[in-house]
């Protein structure tokens, strides 16, 4: 299984990078004939590394640090000027979160978590405020789309992995209930912004914050509310059960579900689709020129793009 995945991403890799040298070929002629911008055709290694965290039913903060996990990826991107640039990008992290981290009492009690991770392909633009071949800290905006694969789990009470979408655990798939299974993998859209430092003529680095706008309110697995717990009992099975509520694993009386099972009640925000971000550094070197990267037929004013 974990074979078809890797290559499912080398698939979605080389299409991108397909998709990237087509949009060259007519984008970079068209803005060079209408803006008469200088330009620096370069490709360029990108390494990046920093923390993963998210927004949902689990965590309301817009941004925080709290319950970050790591994250990394790489990529290559294409200079178009010296400040506009387009990319491919991977990117492979871990988000999570738990209610008992929440100060809120109905989220407290509640006692849901998750555990997922998150593979991502992305095709980006990037915009620097500043040209960063004449200045040596220049800001910059990113944007584009991106494809991600995410599958949350969790642990039940013996310390069993347990991933929760075959679960239905809001009822999802079951008779007389609107919901269907979410899909893993879905798009979203990245977009975000960094600080670079010019090391050197081939080496930057830079701080950056990437958000990502998912099409998706299920990277926690919590979105409506309680489904039956005798229709996920026929329809799904104890597990499912046991994990769709879980405000009965915490000691003593539970205050704000003192009986049990709270059948058809508020379990989370269906208004409000879920969100990821990363929080890092960023590594890109310039790789040597090449004839093929020059301009002109014969190595001058030519605007091929790179072949991969």
């Amino acid at each position: 299984m974990k074979n078809s995945h890797l290559l499912y991403i080398i698939q979605w890799f080389e299409y991108l990078c397909l998709m990237l040298r087509q949009t060259c070929k007519w984008l970079i002629p068209a803005i060079f004939s209408l803006s008469g911008i200088s330009h620096a055709q370069d490709l360029a290694i990108n390494l990046t590394g920093g923390v993963l965290n998210y927004q949902g039913d689990l965590r309301q903060e817009v941004y925080t640090f709290q319950g970050v996990r790591l994250g990394y990826g790489a990529g290559i991107s294409y200079a178009v000027t010296s400040r506009l640039g387009i990319g491919v990008h991977f990117s492979q992290g871990r988000i999570a979160a738990d209610d008992r981290n929440n100060s809120d009492p109905g989220l407290f009690y509640r006692n849901l978590n998750f555990t997922t991770n998150v593979s991502e392909i992305s095709l980006n633009a990037t915009i620097h405020l500043l040209d960063p071949l004449r200045m040596r800290i220049s800001p910059y905006v990113t944007g584009g789309l991106a494809y991600f694969r995410f599958n949350p789990f969790s642990h039940d009470q013996s310390g069993d992995k347990v991933f929760l979408q075959p679960l239905g655990t809001e009822g999802q798939g079951l008779p007389g209930y609107p919901l269907k299974p979410y899909q893993l993998n879905q798009f979203c859209i990245p977009f975000g912004g960094g600080l670079s430092i010019r090391m050197n003529d081939k080496v930057s680095l830079a701080w950056e914050v990437v958000f990502r706008r998912t099409g998706t309110d299920h990277l926690d697995d919590v979105s409506t509310v309680y489904a039956n717990q005798v229709d996920l009992l026929i329809g799904r099975g104890p597990r499912s059960v046991a994990m769709a509520f879980r405000g009965d694993e915490l000691p003593g009386t539970n205050p704000v579900f003192p009986n049990g099972y709270p059948d058809g009640g508020k379990r989370g925000n269906p208004t409000a689709n879920d969100w990821y971000y990363f929080s890092g550094l960023k590594l890109t070197f310039r790789l040597p020129s090449a004839d093929r990267m020059s301009f002109g037929p014969t190595g001058k004013n030519r605007t091929d793009c790179p072949r991969w």
